[in-house]
């Protein structure tokens, strides 16, 4: 974005308000309150109370067709999560190799591909949703929320709040059509949220930045000020990367990705040293552990790399030539040559 189209998006946040001109007479759409927003909720609820016998289907049920149509099934259900998992591996990996230009080049066409595929996933998905009761109800509960936030030029409301079902929806579906044709991506609200002019506001003012208080925030708001926290838990971060991390989405996505990884490591660590002890020092010795089953996995799972080449090595010697007894495994009779060579070494030294 060029500065007049952050400007233009900034300021449109930070008001709350869309302004339309129709018919020669200005209206004005300006956040919803708590009690809008809650009253929303409620017809939300009676809407789907009042169709539930009508003849269309629950999200439930649409699912139950989408798999049988073969539109979305556990299959795809598992491929989706493998692509978030490619995703999240290879914006780590982008991190990790950040100084490489070339691989950069090569891995932002990785992430704009499974990008790709995890959007067209999600459309598979929800292809029914919009004959849903759900979507039947949020569809109702919208319009509701937008005729309300409607004002004129005089600052009266547009439609009496308890005339719904008498509402004309010609306006309401004019602010709808501006609101989708103006529709502020959320990677833009993350930059903006992370360069001047808002930037600068943020640090001095933080939250109060806002004329309303955080429950009637909108939710570009809401999604402005979730990005500038994030990007000040980022510089105020021991391990803060460079700049050039912070200004790429992808790049630093993948070393939150590290440090979200590290910290389930290290709290991993400490739940099986509360459960099993403390065995990180000792001197690379066997330890067998007696463990229920279900604690099998984490206990394998503390052996270093060595330890696992070794399970690795003598599970294939065992597989080759059947039973082994343990003095025979080739890395014990490695460790004991070893031995040996040391010993005879410091007999040699001493004489």
């Amino acid at each position: 974005m060029d500065k007049e189209d952050v400007e233009f998006y900034l300021y449109s946040i930070l008001s709350g308000k869309t302004y339309l001109t129709i018919d020669n007479h200005l209206y004005i759409s300006i956040p919803n309150t708590v009690d809008e927003i809650y009253r929303a909720n409620l017809l939300y609820r009676s809407t789907m109370d009042n169709i539930k016998y009508e003849n269309m289907m629950t999200w439930d049920q649409a699912q139950i067709v989408s798999a049988k149509l073969g539109y979305w099934t556990h299959e795809n259900e598992a491929s989706l999560k493998q692509l978030e998992t490619m995703l999240e591996n290879t914006r780590l990996e982008l991190f990790l190799s950040y100084v490489q230009i070339d691989k950069v080049k090569r891995l932002k066409k990785t992430i704009r591909s499974i990008e790709n595929g995890i959007n067209q996933s999600y459309n598979n998905k929800y292809r029914l949703y919009d004959i849903t009761k759900e979507s039947f109800a949020h569809n109702i509960k919208e319009t509701y929320l937008i005729g309300l936030s409607i004002i004129d030029s005089n600052g009266d409301k547009v439609y009496n709040i308890e005339d719904f079902d008498n509402w004309d929806d010609s306006i309401i579906n004019s602010f709808k059509n501006y609101r989708n044709a103006n529709y502020i991506d959320i990677k833009n609200i993350r930059y903006i949220s992370r360069v001047d002019p808002f930037r600068g506001m943020w640090i001095n003012s933080k939250e109060k930045i806002f004329k309303t208080v955080p429950s009637e925030w909108t939710q570009n708001q809401k999604l402005l000020a979730s990005f500038s926290r994030m990007y000040d838990n980022v510089y105020e971060s021991m391990e803060c990367p460079e700049d050039i991390v912070i200004e790429d989405d992808d790049m630093l996505d993948g070393w939150f990705i590290k440090q979200s990884r590290e910290r389930k490591e290290k709290q991993k660590e400490k739940s099986l040293e509360d459960k099993f002890g403390n065995f990180k020092d000792k001197d690379g010795q066997e330890l067998f552990i007696a463990v229920r089953p279900e604690d099998i996995t984490d206990v394998y799972n503390m052996n270093d790399a060595k330890g696992m080449s070794t399970i690795k090595s003598r599970n294939k010697q065992i597989k080759e030539q059947g039973e082994v007894k343990h003095q025979h495994l080739k890395d014990v009779q490695m460790d004991l040559h070893m031995q040996k060579t040391q010993e005879m070494r410091e007999t040699m030294r001493r004489r």
